[in-house]
């Protein structure tokens, strides 16, 4: 695996979740609430950093990858 990047756009990482079936809850200044069914995730916007988004890819089963 190549190196990961320090912080990701918190946009892409919408990008991604919406894709696999999360859904925008609500949205208070730069924090985002998504879920599906079962998860519930925040995403801070601009800028999510490497631990948080390695967290949400636990989380839902999603790849690191695909979020960069």
């Amino acid at each position: 695996m190549s190196k990961l990047p320090k912080v990701v756009k918190g946009k892409e990482i919408l990008k991604v979740l919406v894709k696999h079936g999360y859904e925008i809850k609500r949205q208070k200044g730069s924090h985002v609430s998504l879920s599906n069914k079962e998860i519930n995730i925040t995403v801070v916007l601009p800028l999510t950093t490497i631990g948080v988004y390695r967290q949400i890819s636990k989380k839902t089963g999603i790849p690191v990858e695909e979020f960069l």
